[in-house]
């Protein structure tokens, strides 16, 4: 089967994970990339042997580019992926979706009419601890899910939010530690324990300069399954921790520290607990962000998402995680961010 053509938009930070990551994969390759910054995209193209572009409508235009990685501030997605939509190219975009539901829903509507996929990276899904979780909560082995948390203690430098004008902004970035930083285990969160009903909160601003979002952030939370939860994030802790996502019930525990378990234990033993318990704190396959966005980062969670998404293509499925998917942690995020700002409880 022919490997499925992409392209990237976007080539600074992230841009090159992707690169890395579609090299990586044995449906994929890398035939183009675009940045409004050439020297970026030269960068990266010669690295892997794609063409250069400056303006993304001359890449989306060629036939044989099907899927396009969207790695541009986050605020900047929605008219390039209506873009992509309309040029019948499939789009996996990095995190967050956009920076707001409605704008996230409009590029819905794109891919949808435009019948292509749309997807949302969320690499944490991908990791085998995190299936793990999963598919135990699927299987009720936790009994009643009674908690459910997420802490993202993380630290970003001054220089982290000098690096690029965008950061920190509530309108290239739409929020700090949570919608940029945190939306990674609030996704989830909302994978193992479900639909939120309501959320209290609070935010501020403690230790960056000049920062239009938050870099501390607390919400208690009550899931529509009738569980509590606690989501902790910050980027004003050094040296940073791992960030950690725990599911409690009635029956069983589970604690994942960067989508690698860490604790592990049901009061129904199944033969594959004995596997599981041997692979207890194990190194992340997925890195970690706690004290540098990129410098522990790993791309194989990104190279297995990617490789979902060729595979969705070939197939003619959607990907494991398509663009409604990608919008629910957002929603909760903005929902966190109203009962912050206004004291009250939140319904979603």
């Amino acid at each position: 089967m022919a490997k499925v053509g992409f392209g990237i938009i976007g080539c600074g930070n992230i841009g090159p994970v992707h690169a890395e990551a579609i090299a990586n994969v044995r449906n994929a390759r890398l035939v183009a990339v675009s940045d409004v910054v050439e020297a970026s995209a030269q960068r990266l193209a010669g690295k892997y042997g794609a063409e250069v572009y400056t303006d993304y409508r001359a890449m989306i235009a060629r036939p044989d580019i099907e899927a396009v990685c969207i790695c541009v501030p986050s605020g900047l997605r929605v008219e390039i992926a209506e873009a992509c939509a309309a040029a019948g190219k499939n789009i996996l975009s990095e995190k967050p979706l956009e920076v707001s539901s409605k704008r996230i829903d409009r590029i819905i509507q794109a891919a949808d009419k435009a019948g292509v996929l749309l997807g949302c990276i969320f690499q944490s899904r991908f990791s085998e601890d995190s299936q793990l979780v999963y598919q135990a909560i699927q299987e009720g082995r936790f009994g009643k899910l009674v908690l459910g948390d997420a802490y993202i203690k993380w630290y970003r430098s001054p220089a982290y939010y000098a690096s690029g004008a965008w950061r920190g902004t509530k309108k290239l970035d739409g929020g700090g530690a949570l919608m940029n930083q945190g939306i990674h285990q609030i996704d989830l969160l909302l994978w193992f324990m479900g639909e939120v009903k309501q959320v209290q909160a609070q935010k501020k601003c403690i230790a960056h300069e000049g920062l239009e979002v938050e870099d501390l952030a607390t919400a208690m939370i009550e899931f529509k399954n009738g569980a509590y939860g606690i989501i902790e994030g910050s980027t004003a802790i050094w040296p940073g921790h791992s960030a950690r996502v725990e599911v409690h019930g009635t029956e069983g525990s589970a604690v994942t520290e960067d989508g690698a378990l860490k604790f592990w234990k049901f009061a129904k033993r199944k033969p594959i607990d004995k596997k599981v318990e041997a692979r207890l704190n194990q190194e992340s396959v997925l890195g970690s962000g706690a004290g540098d966005p990129l410098s522990a980062l790993k791309i194989e969670g990104h190279r297995r998402q990617i490789q979902d998404f060729a595979e969705a293509i070939q197939k003619g499925r959607p990907p494991r995680i398509e663009g409604r998917e990608g919008r629910r942690a957002v929603a909760l995020i903005e929902a966190i961010y109203k009962a912050a700002e206004s004291g009250k409880t939140v319904k979603l």
